[in-house]
């Protein structure tokens, strides 16, 4: 298959990031234990309000009334010092020889600001899409069928690069082709999901 369009995910697919916003909530939610990458594979990929609710949910009272002001505060500050490109992301992304954007579930602000700490705001002229413009978030499909939708693509025409399984299932409820990147070895892929480990096999596949 020929595709027209790259869908990425951001946060923890180009970037990794998501131990990052971990640590942060474990800052800012006193009741929330364990270790960062305890609480990134609990919550890989899935909406922030969600996230703060399951903890609630545990640990009634733990989270403040003014917890994602702190918890964005807080993330900002750790951002410097913990956020870097994935492997292979540069090289990739300037290999790519088809149209690609960014689908995340997190503001475009932060997106903006992640790929500038990463050095990889260059491959991207315009095409950041977040999940707060159109008020829906993965597994909902909606995001990845908006950013289809600027691009004047299908859904068959497009590939979207994932590492959680919201993401994936969002990918699926659109009807797009879809890759499991696994870093990390997790093996949460759904089962019957094609996985890489490295990005740049990517290139491989369009």
């Amino acid at each position: 298959m020929t595709y027209k369009l790259i869908i990425f995910d951001m946060d923890g697919t180009l970037v990794q990031s998501e131990d990052c916003a971990s640590q942060a909530m474990l800052d800012v939610i006193p009741g929330l234990t364990g270790t960062a990458q305890e609480v990134t594979a609990k919550y890989r990929g899935m909406r922030l309000a969600d996230i703060f609710a399951d903890i609630e949910a545990v640990s009634p009272g733990d989270v403040p009334d003014n917890c994602l002001e702190l918890y964005r505060d807080r993330e900002e500050t750790l951002s410097g010092s913990m956020i870097v490109a994935s492997p292979e992301a540069d090289q990739m992304l300037s290999l790519l020889s088809v149209a690609k954007c960014i689908a995340s579930n997190a503001p475009v602000e932060k997106t903006l600001r992640s790929l500038k700490l990463c050095d990889l705001s260059h491959h991207f002229n315009g095409g950041i899409f977040s999940a707060y413009q159109v008020q829906a978030w993965k597994p909902d499909p909606t995001l990845f069928e908006y950013a289809a939708e600027q691009y004047g693509v299908i859904a068959v025409e497009c590939l979207v690069v994932e590492d959680s399984v919201v993401g994936i299932q969002a990918a699926q409820a659109a009807g797009m082709a879809h890759v499991y990147y696994d870093l990390h070895g997790n093996g949460q892929a759904p089962e019957g999901v094609k996985s890489i480990s490295a990005l740049g096999e990517l290139l491989t596949m369009v």
